[in-house]
Order: structure tokens, then C-alpha cells, then sequence
């Protein structure tokens, strides 16, 4: 009897955690009017939920490649915190398929040697660190999106 080798549980788990990140994002858009997509809590210190989304999940993919070893994609870093939802239905869509890219990206069937250096910008990093940079950095934005919808829904509102 033979045996299939084992999926990696180190992908496995970020695979969960990604999902869970991403569900989250979903869930935090979902619902919302366009305005509230792209209102900033204090103008010039805060990002709108359409930029935290549309940088965390893009960030993500950046990082996901360094850390499983892929072509990084082409990327305006500044363009992501200018970005605006025109409607909820594409930034959700933006959403969902950011999602489906990064989870390709730690396919379950992948092979990782986790202790690999990669080449980052002019450092070496070890391939577990970018996969774990990945997913905080994704994380910590999850959370801003999730308080940004709370600080819109408690919002002040006019007469």
C-alpha cells in the first residue's frame, strides 16, 4: 500500500489564515455603500476601506511570491493607496479574485523548502518569513478594515 505524501501542514495553515483574513475583508465590504467604501475616518492620517483591501490583498500576493519562490507581479505601491471603489460589486469582485490568486499561490500540493533564502529588494530573507509576513501584514489590515466599517456605522450624522 502506498502512500501519498502529505500535504504541508505549514501551507495548510496559511491557507486557513488566509481564508479566514479574506472572508473577513468580504464580509466587512459587504453591504456598504459605495461612500463608505472610500470615506477616510480622518482625511489626512487614515486609509478608506477600498485602499486598505485593495493594498493588503495586492501586498499579499507581493509577499506569497517571495515566500513560495514565484515571478513577482507588477505593482504600483503608491496607485494602491489612491485607489476608490467606483462600485461595492467590483471591489468585492477585486476581493474574490485577489483571494483565488493568493491561495494558488499556496496550493496545498506545493513544495516549500521554508528555510530557503530569497532575494527581496537588496535583502535575503528566509521564504518562512515572507509567508509569515504575508499573512500579519494581511491580518493587521483586516483589522483596520473591520474598525473603519465600525467608525463609518457610528459616524455622526447630519440632520
Amino acid at each position: 500500500m502506498g502512500f501519498d505524501r502529505l500535504p504541508d501542514p505549514i501551507l495548510t495553515s496559511a491557507r486557513a489564515v488566509l481564508r479566514g483574513a479574506c472572508a473577513d475583508i468580504h464580509a466587512a465590504i459587504d453591504g456598504l455603500p459605495t461612500d463608505a467604501l472610500n470615506w477616510r475616518p480622518a482625511p489626512e492620517d487614515t486609509n478608506s476601506i477600498a485602499v486598505l483591501a485593495i493594498h493588503s490583498l495586492t501586498s499579499t500576493r507581493h509577499w506569497l511570491c517571495v515566500a513560495v519562490d514565484e515571478p513577482l507581479p507588477s505593482r504600483d505601491r503608491d496607485a494602491e493607496f489612491e485607489a476608490t471603489a467606483r462600485k461595492p460589486a467590483e471591489l468585492l469582485h477585486f476581493v474574490d479574485s485577489a483571494t483565488a490568486v493568493c491561495l494558488s499561490l499556496i496550493d496545498k500540493d506545493r513544495v516549500v523548502d521554508w528555510s530557503a533564502l530569497r532575494s527581496h529588494w537588496d535583502d535575503k530573507l528566509f521564504a518562512a518569513w515572507a509567508l509569515l509576513h504575508a499573512l500579519e501584514h494581511l491580518r493587521e489590515h483586516v483589522g483596520q478594515i473591520s474598525l473603519t466599517r465600525q467608525l463609518w456605522e457610528q459616524r455622526p450624522r447630519s440632520p
